[in-house]
């Protein structure tokens, strides 16, 4: 009997149909008839502790989401008004919009240290001490909302300065009503929830349960009913979200159950008998022989046996699409052999031919090795290479004209009509190679001549420049020591001598930024001790102390020195820190210039801080730019704004990152040169 089972696919399909629609079906029902209670317990309960989870995360989300925009609301500028106590509506107005916004029935209110009321869509308590100040003391410190009597929970954030994060000003506080839990509760014909809190023995939705909480979780169980009890904690410390569920909902569906596995056990047993049937009969024996003879073309990769299932019917219908397939399979195999071997051809030849072009160095030699190229790898299309008449199909050449700054067309290659579209776009890649060439080499061309150009200008200007202004600076000089002239024209030639000087300044600032972009001012680096970056402070400042005592600005100088050595130019590191201090005391009317040093893991950064007029962020943008100065009347106090320029070359020779900050106009500025320690 077993060997006969064996022989016969349609016995052996049948008995596992059986085995796995019927033997389970009745499984299942044999196991709910015994174990009625333990289904119950295992599914149901399951699924009510899981509606409880989530009305318990749906309560923590709110009131995450409630701490979170008090957060944001609390980092608003118009919170800075808490530090001066404004009353003029400002904060009020933010925070009645803010509550317009939520469909809760909640007060906001922005308390001072004091304890005063400064704001609060509650108009009546503006101005006036906070009334539920002592459990405000309690509920300060707290993430989660705190219990001000059993209809009220006080969610509290700070407010801290703008200027100080760490400064608390004052205090954002939201008196929220519990009755806006309701929303979370569930409804239904034979279970609900509720919100309760057994400390202050207040609930919402229903009656308070019929138990006494123990721990943060708990099933209660009586003859009519179950509870299910959830903590809220951390959110919602002291309350509890309970489930009821009622007994008589666990028999119905249970009975329910019941009965349709018994319906569905006989129908699926007669279904299944006559579907295994007809089953083994109409398919199972075609499809085998369909199977042998597919096995057959593909061990012996003969795609050109065609598959015979003697029927025509649907299996006839396969076996007619099965034999397309492998007529299709066995074309695109060969069609796909033929364009691998094409691809890979042009493939090599394209990146041969871009190495012979990337080897020209005039216009004329790029083309001619292009054309030569072509002919050699295909003879048989005679390409050529026309300046105008060609078609709009034919492979174009548009290189970039650097003197009207902008694509002109070149050319066309020339080539046979009726191109297949491999072949069209082989050409459409070569003709971009040639035309990305010639405009390198047009780009290097151009920029080798500006590069002469800039050489021969800053050299005559060199000459041209400097020797006058050094003869105009000794003749003043003389004029002033020696002239024996009137007290007016002692102003008048002083006037001369300090426009030579700024002059001098401003075409030296020109020719040292000009050689450092053109690499001919190169660093001389050497390890460099902070004890002698603080000597360079010390001797910039003595050279400008004058003119920052002159303006009644204070110079301090740094007064402790880390220990640590890094790699500079010291005449480049010099010039920064007279660049910095110099344009701190040029624009500090008052106050002070700080200089110091910051020092984090394998850096040290040099510090200098204003009380200035400070910058605007547009101007902190383009500061670093040459000849950029960040109002017109910084042009009335000298310069020629390329100190800072010239400052951020020599950070970059020198391997350092120079930064400019500003809080605002009127707020100062600092200046940071960060480099690398040893």
């Amino acid at each position: 009997m077993i060997a006969w089972v064996r022989r016969h696919m349609a016995v052996k399909l049948l008995l596992l149909i059986f085995l796995v629609g019927v033997v389970p079906y009745a499984a299942i029902l044999a196991y709910t008839l015994v174990s009625e209670e333990k289904l119950y317990t295992e599914r149901f309960y399951d699924e009510q502790q899981g509606r409880m989870a989530q009305v318990a995360a749906d309560v923590e989300h709110h009131i995450a989401q409630l701490y979170r925009e008090l957060h944001f609301l609390a980092g608003s500028v118009v919170m800075d008004d808490l530090l001066i106590n404004d009353l003029d509506r400002r904060v009020a107005s933010l925070l009645e919009r803010y509550k317009a916004v939520y469909d809760l029935d909640f007060s906001l209110l922005a308390l001072g240290l004091d304890g005063r009321v400064i704001a609060s869509t509650e108009v009546m308590q503006t101005g006036k001490p906070y009334a539920r100040y002592r459990a405000f003391e309690s509920a300060v410190g707290h993430t989660s909302p705190y219990q001000a009597d059993e209809k009220t929970l006080l969610l509290d954030v700070p407010v801290r300065a703008a200027m100080g994060s760490d400064r608390i000003i004052g205090y954002l506080v939201m008196e929220y009503r519990t009755a806006n839990l309701q929303r979370f509760n569930l409804e239904g014909p034979s279970a609900s929830t509720l919100l309760f809190n057994p400390e202050t023995q207040y609930s919402i939705g229903g009656a308070l349960p019929p138990f006494t909480v123990e721990g943060q979780t708990g099933t209660v169980e009586s003859k009519r009913s179950v509870w299910f009890y959830r903590a809220l904690a951390p959110q919602l410390s002291g309350w509890y979200v309970g489930y009821h569920m009622d007994r008589a909902l666990q028999r119905s569906l249970i009975d329910d159950l019941n009965r349709l596995l018994t319906l569905l056990l006989l129908f699926g047993v007669g279904m299944i008998a006559a579907a295994a049937f007809w089953f083994s009969r109409r398919i199972v024996a075609p499809l085998g022989a369909l199977q042998r003879q597919a096995s057959d073309m593909v061990r012996t990769g003969q795609y050109s046996l065609p598959v015979d299932s003697g029927r025509t019917d649907e299996i006839g219908q396969l076996a007619q699409a099965f034999n397309a397939m492998a007529g299709d399979i066995r074309q695109a195999f060969e069609a796909l052999e033929r364009e691998n071997v094409f691809r890979l051809q042009r493939l090599t030849q394209m990146i041969a031919l871009f190495h012979r072009l990337m080897e020209t160095e005039e216009e004329s030699a790029c083309l001619k090795t292009a054309l030569t190229e072509l002919k050699t790898l295909a003879p048989e299309y005679n390409v050529r290479f026309a300046r105008a008449g060609a078609s709009k199909a034919m492979p174009t050449l548009f290189v970039y004209d650097f003197e009207h700054e902008t694509l002109k067309y070149y050319g066309s290659l020339i080539l046979p009509e009726g191109l297949a579209e491999e072949e069209q776009a082989f050409f459409r890649a070569v003709a971009s190679m040639i035309a990305a060439r010639i405009g390198q080499i047009r780009a290097y061309n151009r920029l080798r001549r500006d590069s002469a150009a800039k050489t021969a200008f800053i050299s005559h200007l060199s000459h041209d420049l400097r020797t006058p202004l050094h003869a105009i600076l000794s003749q003043t000089q003389f004029l002033v020591g020696y002239g024996q002239l009137e007290a007016g024209a002692l102003e008048r030639i002083g006037g001369i001598e300090h426009a030579a000087q700024q002059l001098l300044g401003m075409v030296n600032d020109l020719l040292d930024l000009a050689r450092l972009d053109a690499g001919k001012y190169e660093p001389e680096l050497e390890t460099l001790q902070t004890a002698e970056i603080a000597e360079m402070f010390d001797e910039v400042g003595a050279l400008l102390a004058p003119l920052a005592e002159q303006k009644g600005v204070t110079l301090l100088l740094p007064e402790s020195v880390p220990d640590t050595t890094v790699v500079a130019d010291r005449r480049f590191l010099r010039q920064i820190i007279l660049n910095l201090l110099s344009n701190a005391v040029k624009f500090t009317d008052s106050g002070s210039i700080t200089c110091g040093f910051d020092t984090a893991e394998s850096v040290l950064c040099l510090r200098v801080e204003d009380t200035g007029r400070g910058m605007t962020a547009e101007t902190l943008k383009h500061v670093f730019e040459p000849f950029v100065q960040s109002e017109k009347r910084d042009r009335a106090r000298g310069g020629s704004g390329l100190g800072l320029a010239l400052s951020r070359r020599y950070a970059q020779h020198i391997g350092a990152e120079l930064t400019l900050a500003s809080d605002g106009v009127g707020r100062g500025s600092t200046a940071r040169l960060c480099l690398t320690t040893l």
